[in-house]
């Protein structure tokens, strides 16, 4: 069970297209590290168009969508932590352009290297 009570996340997977024509691929795993956020097992692999209610495993905190919206690129990913209280996640309203609270690179990217701008 969840912190917040919840014993199961219902997830909608949206049936999308991707940049080559061709349904995009969605991926999800349980966070079970509030300290590196590191990843459990995974529960979701597809392409969409489907609803999943997903048992919370005791350990997690949360849990990592990724979507390929091009095949050959990297996933990009969004952490939902589930001490935020979501029942149910809508991964077609995901900001996948944010921030994520276990991000391994600094907001400003440019601050990470030295001599640039100096």
């Amino acid at each position: 069970m969840a912190d917040n009570g919840n014993t199961a996340l219902t997830l909608h997977w949206p049936e999308l297209m991707n940049e080559e024509g061709f349904g995009l691929l969605w991926f999800a795993s349980w966070i079970v590290d509030e300290d590196e956020g590191g990843e459990g097992e995974w529960f979701y692999s597809g392409r969409g168009g489907e609803t999943q209610i997903a048992p919370i495993p005791a350990e997690a905190i949360g849990v990592r969508i990724r979507r390929w919206p091009s095949e050959g690129l990297e996933a990009e990913y969004v952490d939902v932590l589930l001490a935020d209280g979501p029942g149910e996640v809508w991964a077609e309203q995901l900001d996948f352009d944010r921030k994520q609270p276990f991000a391994r690179i600094p907001a400003d990217p440019k601050s990470a290297v030295r001599g640039i701008d100096e």
